[in-house]
C-alpha cells in the first residue's frame, strides 16, 4: 500500500492532540520543544493537506473544531497503535518487561497509591512504575492522550465540586471507596483525649490550620464553619504534609481526609476528635480509557484498591478498638470514638 500524499504525519497528529489537551498552540508547542510559529505552520499545513479546518483560534486560546475533534479521535487510535509498535520493535514485549503508568489526585498519589502498589504484588524489582499527579482535568487529559494507563480521582481534586463531574463517554469509571473527613489534633492537644462530641462553634473558636483558599478541602471547611462565623485564628498551608506537621507539634486544630493521616493516627502522633454532626465523604474512582482498556497490571491494581487492603486500627480513649481486618459496618447512635482508619475511607 502506498500512502497518499495528504496522509498526516504522526508528529503532526501528536501535536494536534496536545493542542486539544492544553487548549493553546503555544503551550502545545512548548511541550513538543517547538516555537509557536513552527507549531502553527505544521497545523496549518495539515489543514491544507486534509482540506479541513481543525482549529478555532482566538486570543484566549485554540479549540478544536468539529472536524478537529473527529480527527483527534482517530489520532488517539493511531498514536496508541504507534506506541504499541514501538514497544514491539524495542523488544519490550518479547522481554516481558512490566510497565505501569498511574496518575492520581495529590492525596491519593501520596497516601494511597503506594500502599495499593505494595499490596498488589507488583514487583518493583522487575517493573517500571510511573506515578503522576494533578487536578481532575489534568488527570483526565493524561488518560485521553495515552500518557497514563489508569488514574484515581477523588472529590477533593479541585474547588467547586469538580469531583462530582462525570467523565466523558470515552472514559470508564469504577467506584473504589469513600474518603471521609475528620477533625484532627496533635497528641499535645486537650482534645486528643476528649470523650464528648465537638461542636462547630467550638471548632470555629479554636486556632486552626487550613488548606489554601481555592482548594476543595478549604471549600468544605469554610462551609462547615459557616454557621458559626469566620474562624478567629488560623494559619494557611498549601500542602497536607505541612498541615500535619503544624498540628502535630502545636495545639492547633485542622480538618483533613482520613486517608491522609492514617499512619500518624496509628502511631499516636495525631488524633481524631468526635464531632456532633455527620462528616461528609467523597468517592474515589478509578478511571481509564474505554477504547484502550486496562493493561494486566493496571487491572490488578484496580482490584487491589477496590479490596481496600488491611485496615489500620486506631485506639481512642473510652472505646474498644475493632480488630484489624474487621469490615463490619455499624452506625452508632452518637459519633463513634473508635475508628478503623482504613474502614473510614471505605
Amino acid at each position: 500500500m502506498v500512502l497518499p500524499s495528504k496522509m498526516p504525519q504522526l508528529a503532526d497528529l501528536d501535536l494536534l492532540l496536545s493542542v486539544e489537551s492544553y487548549g493553546s498552540v503555544g503551550k502545545a508547542a512548548q511541550a513538543h520543544s517547538l516555537s509557536q510559529p513552527a507549531a502553527s505552520i505544521r497545523i496549518s499545513a495539515m489543514e491544507r493537506r486534509l482540506g479541513l479546518r481543525l482549529l478555532d483560534r482566538s486570543p484566549a486560546g485554540s479549540k478544536l473544531t468539529e472536524d478537529g475533534e473527529m480527527l483527534a479521535k482517530y489520532a488517539r487510535n493511531v498514536m496508541q497503535a504507534a506506541r504499541e509498535l514501538l514497544e514491539f520493535g524495542s523488544g519490550a514485549r518479547s522481554s516481558e518487561a512490566k510497565r505501569l503508568r498511574i496518575a492520581g489526585s495529590p492525596a491519593i498519589a501520596e497516601h494511597l497509591i503506594p500502599e495499593w502498589l505494595n499490596r498488589s504484588g507488583f514487583s518493583f524489582g522487575e517493573a517500571r512504575v510511573e506515578v503522576r499527579t494533578g487536578d481532575v482535568e489534568t488527570l483526565r487529559r493524561l488518560i485521553r492522550t495515552s500518557h497514563v494507563d489508569l488514574a484515581f480521582l477523588d472529590g477533593w481534586c479541585g474547588a467547586g465540586g469538580q469531583g462530582r463531574q462525570q467523565p466523558r463517554d470515552d472514559l470508564v469509571t469504577r467506584y473504589i471507596c469513600d474518603d471521609k473527613l475528620a477533625v484532627v489534633v496533635g497528641s499535645r492537644h486537650p482534645w486528643a483525649v476528649r470523650s464528648t462530641p465537638l461542636t462547630v462553634p467550638e471548632l470555629a473558636a479554636a486556632p486552626l490550620v487550613l488548606r489554601e483558599r481555592g482548594s476543595g478541602l478549604r471549600e468544605f471547611t469554610d462551609e462547615l464553619l459557616g454557621t458559626a462565623g469566620a474562624p478567629e485564628s488560623y494559619v494557611e498551608f498549601p500542602s497536607t504534609s505541612a498541615i500535619k506537621q503544624a498540628v502535630a507539634t502545636s495545639r492547633r486544630v485542622t480538618v483533613l481526609n482520613v486517608s491522609t493521616v492514617r499512619s500518624e493516627l496509628a502511631e499516636g502522633r495525631l488524633h481524631l476528635v468526635p464531632v456532633d454532626q455527620e462528616m461528609p465523604a467523597k468517592p474515589i474512582y478509578a478511571v481509564w480509557s474505554e477504547h484502550r482498556g486496562l493493561p494486566e497490571y493496571a487491572s490488578e491494581l484496580v482490584e487491589t484498591a477496590a479490596a481496600k487492603g488491611s485496615p489500620v486500627t486506631v485506639f481512642v480513649p473510652g472505646q474498644k478498638a475493632r480488630e484489624a481486618g474487621s469490615r463490619k459496618r455499624t452506625r452508632p447512635r452518637k459519633p463513634s470514638l473508635a475508628i478503623d482508619v482504613h474502614e473510614s475511607i471505605a
